[in-house]
C-alpha cells in the first residue's frame, strides 16, 4: 500500500513543482539580459576604476596602430599598374590614379632573380635551423650542468655579449681577422670573406656566434625552472647525467623548444638584411651570385626603385609564405611534439 501511494503520489508533486520551476525560466531569461546589457558598463567603470593603468597601453598602442596598421595601406600597391608615379609623394594620388591588375604577382613566377634570392634564402635558413638551433639548446644544457651557477650565469653573459653588437662592426671585426695580409687568421684560411663558396658557411657561423648566446637564455631559464626534487630522484634510481638530460631535462623543456621551432620556421624566408648586405659590401661581385630575398627586394624598391608595385607584390607573397610557414611548423610541431602555438 505504501509502495502504491509514493507511485501515486509522485506524479502530482512532480505537477506541483511545474509550475515554480517554469516561473524560473523566465528569472534566469532576465538575468542572462541584465548581465549582456550591463557588460559595457562594467567594461566602463574597470577602466574609470583603472585609467591610470591603462596610460602605459597608450604608448604601445599609438606606435602599433602608426607603424604596423597604418603602413598596410601600402600592400594595394602591389594591384597597381604600370601608371604607378613614383614622382607623386602623394599616397592617395597613387591609390586612386592608375590601373589595378594582378601582373605583377605573375611577374614573380617569370623572374629568375626571384628564384635565385630563393633558393639562397632557404639554403641559409635550413643550415641555420640544423645546426644554431640545436647549438643554442646545447649550450643551455652544458651550462645547466654546472656546479657552480655563477660561472655559468659569467660564460652566459660573456657569450651573449656579441649579441648587442651591430653587424656592421661583428662583420668588420671578422673581416680583419680574416683578411688575407694582416689577419690573424687570413693567412691561413686565405681571403674567404670575399669568396662566393665561403659566403653562405659565413653567414651560418657568424650568425651562430653572434646569437647563439642569446638564444640560449630561453632555454637555459626554462632548464633552471625544473623542480631539482626529479634530479634527485633520477639519481636514486641510478640515471647519469646523460640519461637525466635525455629523459628529464630536454622533455621538461619541449614546450619552449617547440615554440622557438616554429618562429624560426616562419622566420624561414628571412635571413637578415644588416648582415647580408654588409657582408656583400667586401666583394661587389656577391651582389648577383649571393642575394637573398632581403637584398633583393631592398634593390628594387630602395636603390634602383625601378618597379614599386612589384617589390611591393613580392613583399606580400613573402609575407603570405612566411604566414603558411608558421602555420605548417605549428601543425607539425603539434603533431611531433605534441606542443605549439595554440
Amino acid at each position: 500500500m505504501d509502495h502504491n501511494l509514493q507511485l501515486t503520489e509522485t506524479p502530482a508533486a512532480e505537477a506541483a513543482g511545474a509550475p515554480e520551476e517554469q516561473a524560473a525560466f523566465p528569472a534566469v531569461t532576465k538575468q542572462k539580459a541584465e548581465k549582456k546589457t550591463g557588460f559595457w558598463r562594467d567594461q566602463g567603470k574597470r577602466a574609470k576604476k583603472y585609467w591610470k593603468l591603462l596610460l602605459f597601453i597608450l604608448p604601445a598602442a599609438a606606435f602599433t596602430l602608426i607603424f604596423s596598421y597604418v603602413p598596410m595601406f601600402g600592400v594595394l600597391f602591389a594591384f597597381k599598374g604600370p601608371e604607378f608615379d613614383l614622382t607623386k609623394a602623394d599616397v592617395m594620388y597613387n591609390l586612386t590614379h592608375g590601373s589595378w591588375t594582378l601582373n605583377n604577382f605573375l611577374h614573380i613566377f617569370d623572374d629568375p632573380d626571384v628564384g635565385k634570392a630563393i633558393g639562397n634564402t632557404l639554403t641559409i635558413n635550413v643550415i641555420r635551423l640544423f645546426l644554431c638551433f640545436p647549438l643554442s639548446i646545447l649550450i643551455a644544457v652544458m651550462l645547466s650542468e654546472l656546479k657552480r651557477q655563477w660561472v655559468a650565469k659569467t660564460v652566459l653573459i660573456i657569450i651573449t655579449i656579441p649579441n648587442f653588437l651591430s653587424w656592421a662592426i661583428v662583420i668588420g671585426i671578422w673581416a680583419g681577422f680574416l683578411h688575407p695580409d694582416t689577419g690573424i687568421l687570413g693567412r691561413i684560411t686565405g681571403h674567404i670573406m670575399a669568396n662566393p663558396y665561403w659566403f653562405k658557411p659565413l653567414v651560418v657561423f657568424l650568425s651562430a656566434w653572434k646569437g647563439a648566446g642569446w638564444g640560449c637564455i630561453l632555454f637555459y631559464s626554462a632548464i633552471m625552472a625544473i623542480d631539482k626534487t626529479y634530479y634527485e630522484s633520477a639519481t636514486l634510481e641510478g640515471a647519469n647525467k646523460l640519461q637525466k638530460m635525455w629523459y628529464l631535462t630536454i622533455p621538461s623543456i619541449m614546450p619552449t623548444i617547440a615554440l622557438m621551432l616554429v618562429l624560426n620556421i616562419s622566420g624561414m624566408m628571412a635571413v637578415g638584411f644588416e648582415q647580408v648586405w654588409t657582408m656583400m659590401k667586401i666583394n661587389a661581385d656577391l651582389f648577383n651570385s649571393q642575394m637573398t630575398l632581403d637584398t633583393y627586394l631592398y634593390n628594387i624598391s630602395i636603390v634602383n626603385q625601378d618597379d614599386i608595385p612589384y617589390a611591393t607584390a613580392l613583399g606580400v607573397v613573402n609575407g603570405a609564405i612566411a604566414l603558411a610557414l608558421m602555420l605548417i611548423g605549428n601543425a607539425i610541431t603539434t603533431k611531433t611534439l605534441k606542443r605549439g602555438l595554440w
